[in-house]
């Protein structure tokens, strides 16, 4: 019989049981993709995907694709670094957003059908919205007292 063992290698062990590992490890790559790159880049980035072991990325204008495309180097030995290994993937590339995907994009995990539609709620009015807008002016911030009063008045909460 094993003796305890920390929670980590146990989480790991269960991964590889199930085949899952590299899917679990991809999936930081889009959680944790303003930590790996930076929040410069990823403002202007998004992460499309791991085909044929290339890590696709979107960039947002030409300019950035062009300036991306000289640090590409750095930027994969970065990722590289904070993914660990085994590598997930090899070769990184850029395209501007919006053109046509490679499939299968192995970060997007296995297609599951839609969920259902919900069914949406009218906004606020009356009392409701009175007691938002009474319980909203308690922020000391006027940007995000109005974005906090216009999100739960569309969504009546």
């Amino acid at each position: 019989m094993l003796g305890p063992q920390p929670a980590s290698a146990a989480v790991a062990a269960a991964l590889a049981l199930h085949g899952i590992t590299d899917q679990v490890r991809a999936g930081r790559v889009i959680t944790e993709w303003s930590d790996l790159v930076g929040a410069k880049i990823a403002q202007r980035t998004r992460p499309d995907g791991v085909v044929d072991r290339v890590l696709w990325v979107e960039v947002a204008t030409s300019a950035w694709l062009h300036e991306l495309n000289l640090l590409r180097s750095q930027l994969l030995a970065g990722l590289r670094e904070r993914l660990g290994e085994p590598w997930l993937f090899d070769e990184l590339r850029f395209r501007l957003g919006g053109q046509r995907r490679r499939d299968p994009v192995a970060l997007r995990g296995p297609r599951r059908p839609p969920a259902p539609a919900r069914p949406t709620t009218p906004p606020a009015t009356g009392a409701a919205r009175e007691r938002i807008v009474r319980e909203a002016a308690e922020v000391d911030d006027a940007e995000l007292r109005e974005l906090i009063a216009r999100v739960r008045i569309t969504h009546d909460r």
